[in-house]
């Protein structure tokens, strides 16, 4: 049996998916009494959220306050609210031009070799035992490595960084829980902070071909990043782009050993590998959904959302709607209906979903070339108790 948390309710469930199924059909636009919250599961209503001007993306600030007072609630809210996933345009615009200097095709190219070699070095240090435990040593150790590597992190540091990853990602996924989060990320986020400033302070003595250098010199317009709005797009890079990449890459792997007539054919045509990994994040994508608050009353058809409102867009539900996608609860690799909404929409399209396509496609495509007569452990499958970010704890597989 695989447990799961509800994303709505909390409470545990077997299926997420039955849930959002259920939702989408009956209470479409469902108000959540538990958590005060609007909770959207229709594709196209999820779609029009994504680019509506009349939602905010910056209502991170007022729940993470719920976290109480003081210095510890301060710090992350500065860190949080400079990052440009919880700023609205002009100042989101300004961030996303500046972000895309640093994120060119270029710098993506440089690093597509190296995680291509990290994903094959840590498939050649289990090959011989025959067996493998994916989370620990292949979906959570690769994006560690990439994001070390472009952000300077030496072997000494990895430990740290991982503690510093998990407490900020436990705080984004468990908002009702803010207050007993709060003391263990803000601790991480100062430690974290404080490695940031010497190493930028290194690369802006002396830049590097990197990510990490490309960020510290990007302009725009005689316009650059502040030393706040740096840490903060750091903190971004290491919280939201090493989680959600390790979910991806385990859903995805047990998403293929679930349906191995999909393995086989992925196995026969590495051409679909692109394809295969795009109907992961359709299918069993690792972010469940994301939040916006309403600047203003309107209407969903006949439901009031009122000013001040918050919402819950559910992608996960959005990329099962059976109005959208043909056999919506099916995994098929050669699906070619197009837009699934994992990495979000307009102007908040993830930053990073060219790196995490480029991460997953390595693991992935390593696992079922290089590793024959992949099998499920015997042994209960768990996910992340985290609502929003959702994930195995581990995932033992025999080869």
């Amino acid at each position: 049996m695989i447990q799961q948390n509800d994303p709505i309710t909390g409470r545990p469930v077997q299926n997420p998916y039955e849930r959002y199924d259920h939702l989408r059909s009956e209470d479409p636009v469902h108000w959540s009494e538990g958590s005060q919250v609007w909770v959207l599961t229709r594709y196209q209503d999820v779609m029009d959220a994504l680019r509506d001007p009349r939602l905010s993306s910056t209502s991170f600030s007022a729940l993470i306050q719920e976290a109480g007072g003081g210095q510890t609630v301060k710090t992350l809210e500065q860190t949080f609210m400079a990052m440009m996933i919880f700023r609205d345009p002009p100042d989101h615009t300004r961030l996303r031009l500046l972000a895309n200097r640093a994120f060119t095709p270029g710098v993506l190219e440089r690093i597509r070799s190296q995680v291509q070699d990290s994903a094959d070095l840590l498939l050649n240090d289990v090959r011989k035992k025959g067996s493998m435990e994916v989370i620990s040593e292949l979906a959570y150790p690769l994006p560690a490595l990439v994001i070390s590597e472009v952000l300077g992190v030496a072997d000494r540091d990895r430990e740290k960084f991982k503690k510093w990853s998990d407490d900020l990602a436990t705080l984004a996924g468990h908002m009702r829980d803010a207050r007993e989060n709060a003391g263990p990320a803000s601790q991480s986020l100062t430690e974290l902070i404080e490695f940031l400033r010497e190493t930028v302070a290194e690369r802006r003595a002396e830049p590097k071909d990197d990510l990490l250098s490309a960020l510290v010199t990007a302009e725009d317009q005689n316009d650059s990043f502040t030393e706040d709005e740096l840490y903060s797009m750091c903190v971004l890079l290491i919280f939201a782009g090493h989680v959600t990449t390790t979910n991806l890459i385990g859903n995805g792997i047990l998403a293929l050993l679930q349906n191995p007539s999909q393995l086989e054919l992925l196995r026969n045509t590495p051409s679909l590998l692109e394809s295969a990994v795009e109907e992961i994040i359709r299918y069993t994508g690792p972010v469940q959904a994301i939040s916006r608050t309403a600047l203003e009353s309107y209407k969903i058809g006949d439901t009031q959302i009122k000013e001040g409102d918050r919402l819950s867009l559910n992608l996960a539900a959005a990329n099962r709607d059976p109005a959208r996608f043909n056999n919506a609860n099916r995994f098929e690799i050669e699906r070619s209906e197009g837009r699934h909404v994992g990495f979000g929409f307009g102007i908040h399209f993830c930053l990073g979903a060219a790196l995490a396509r480029m991460e997953g496609q390595a693991a992935i495509g390593a696992v079922v070339r290089g590793l024959p007569d992949l099998r499920l452990g015997e042994q209960e499958l768990e996910w992340r108790p985290n609502p929003v970010l959702r994930g195995l704890t581990e995932l033992p597989v025999t080869f």
